[in-house]
């Protein structure tokens, strides 16, 4: 039945074409701009490359420091060494990365002898940061604990630096310029997309490198120049992790002249990519509460639109029912019918909004990522979206739910209303 319903939905498709067409496009904008939401969200917070530890990572951007007697005189910032420290200390907590941005972009390398210069964007990492976050190496091998403490001039650089700046990817161990030093190269790995800010670069740098990683001063608290994130042994144990973070600070603050509030840190790693205030927790409630009412309109309000298209459909195949109602068929046959026919509408929908969604993502450049992360790197030379991050079976899935939504909610009322008449009623409606 299901084959001889979907030849009648395809030649009744086919005699009303521009019924269909509209279906169609607008089924297909519908599902492009909420697939669109979805391919952020999920670059975002799924496992990408190299953040595949998502699940397993906690993250600690800010502390707020203020004196206990005086609350409202507090200060706001990143964090310092010594809440580094203390989150390494701490059981089930398997390695603690640290990075810091030089805060400068414009920043240029240049080979020996050579007046022509490459601009680049580099990050300062520890040791553990190569275990956090695993880099796929085309070339050497990361920054070692001996490079940090050492104070090594050495450097892991991307495959899109090594090419500009060396013309190849098996680079290891050859010498280039960074502020008129010469420094070796480490190891080359394959370009990481702006749209992880927390670990993309041009070129990655002992910690130790920059003076300003260093800055401990408890007249600041526990604020400094670092970012923190914590590798769990376990994801069941991230909530004990967190929990022992809180009481690890509670402690170091006893009887000292500032209080530090993490402010409901450490955040999941899906979850800290929204904290971008550091003085306040990110409000999770409405943004999603407000994400919710994006996607609710972009759903429903097509499908209000198109149950009136339907309906009207319905008033005008209210003959060919009833005949078919005199012959035996049955109410539930006849709406299995409509609903089938109106699924294969939505499936072309489906497919033309994926690729809408694909046109508008790729053409409207890196900006796009930045809706709701304005941390996104976009002036990088990196890629901003890879085929990992568009092409993943999340998307397809999502895109099949919502073909059964749109189906359900714009076919399903108008049918049951249209299928309501007797017989007769429905064979005098034919004139």
């Amino acid at each position: 039945m299901i084959r001889i319903y979907l030849k009648q939905a395809w030649e009744t498709a086919r005699q009303n074409r521009l019924f269909s067409s509209i279906y169609v496009v607008g089924t297909g904008l519908s599902i492009a701009l909420t697939m669109t939401l979805f391919i952020i969200f999920y670059v975002k917070t799924a496992p990408i490359y190299p953040e595949y530890n998502r699940d397993r990572t906690l993250v600690v951007r800010y502390v707020k420091s203020y004196p206990p007697d005086k609350p409202e005189n507090w200060s706001a910032g990143l964090v310092s060494p010594t809440l580094a420290e203390l989150a390494d200390s701490l059981p089930h907590v398997d390695d603690v990365a640290v990075t810091m941005s030089s805060g400068i972009r414009g920043q240029y390398v240049a080979l020996p002898g050579q007046k022509q210069t490459f601009n680049i964007y580099p990050l300062y990492v520890n040791a553990d940061f190569w275990r956090v976050f695993p880099f796929r190496f085309l070339s050497g091998k990361p920054l070692t604990e001996a490079d940090v403490e050492a104070r090594t001039p050495t450097a892991v650089i991307s495959e899109s630096l090594a090419r500009r700046l060396l013309a190849s990817t098996d680079v290891a161990g050859k010498t280039f310029h960074y502020r008129g030093r010469p420094y070796t190269v480490s190891g080359v790995v394959q370009d990481v997309s702006s749209a992880t800010p927390d670990v993309v670069a041009d070129m990655w740098m002992p910690l130790s490198l920059d003076a300003a990683s260093s800055f401990d001063d408890p007249d600041f608290g526990l604020m400094g120049n670092l970012t923190c994130f914590l590798l769990v042994d376990d994801a069941d144990n991230k909530e004990a992790v967190k929990e022992s973070l809180r009481e690890a600070v509670h402690r170091h603050d006893a009887g000292r002249e500032r209080v530090n509030d993490l402010m409901g840190q450490p955040d999941d790693a899906a979850l800290s990519t929204f904290r971008t205030n550091p003085a306040n927790a990110p409000d999770t409630d409405g943004l999603f509460r407000s994400l919710l009412y994006i996607v609710l309109a972009l759903l429903f309000i097509p499908a209000v639109n198109l149950s009136g298209m339907i309906a009207s459909r319905m008033d005008r195949r209210t003959g060919e029912l009833g005949i078919r109602k005199a012959y035996g068929a049955t109410r539930a046959t006849l709406l299995g019918q409509v609903l089938w026919e109106n699924l294969l509408l939505t499936f072309a929908g489906a497919v033309a909004g994926l690729v809408f969604c694909y046109v508008i993502v790729l053409t409207s450049g890196s900006w796009i990522l930045t809706l709701f992360d304005t941390s996104v790197a976009t002036s990088l030379p990196t890629p901003f979206l890879t085929m990992e991050m568009l092409f993943n079976p999340w998307v397809f899935l999502c895109t099949f739910a919502l073909c059964l939504v749109l189906n359900v909610v714009s076919a399903l009322l108008p049918a049951w209303w249209g299928l309501r008449h007797t017989i007769v009623e429905e064979l005098y409606t034919k004139r």
